[in-house]
C-alpha cells in the first residue's frame, strides 16, 4: 500500500497528489470492500501522524489525503529508483537514511 503511494508520486508531473482509501485500493489491485478500505485508511492515518501525508478534507465518501513535494515520502519516491518497504517502521528507517542525502 505504501508502495502504491510511492508509485503514484513517481508518475505525477505536478507538485501534489491527492487520494483516498478507495483510490489506493483500486491502484493496488485490492478489492474495495468496506473492511479493506478501513484498514487502508488506518495505514494512511498512521502516515499522517508521522508527517508523510496530510489530510485535505472529509466528505461523505471518506477522508482525502495529499502528499506534496516537501514530504520526505515525495523526496524518497522521486530520488530513489528501488525501495523495499515492508511496513511503516521500514519506511521511517529508509527516510531517515536516504531522504537527507537527496536534499543535499
Amino acid at each position: 500500500m505504501i508502495l502504491t503511494v510511492i508509485d503514484m508520486i513517481r508518475r505525477t508531473k505536478g507538485g501534489m497528489i491527492t487520494f483516498n482509501s478507495k483510490k489506493i485500493a483500486v491502484l493496488a489491485g485490492i478489492e474495495s470492500h468496506p473492511v479493506v478500505l478501513t484498514l487502508i485508511k488506518d495505514v494512511l492515518e498512521r502516515l499522517k501522524e508521522r508527517g508523510y501525508i496530510q489530510e485535505v478534507g472529509r466528505t461523505k465518501h471518506g477522508v482525502k489525503f495529499s502528499v506534496t513535494r516537501e514530504s520526505p515520502l515525495w523526496i524518497l519516491a522521486k530520488n530513489y529508483e528501488k525501495v523495499t518497504i515492508r511496513g511503516l517502521e521500514d519506511l521511517d528507517e529508509v527516510v531517515e537514511k536516504l531522504a537527507p542525502r537527496a536534499l543535499a
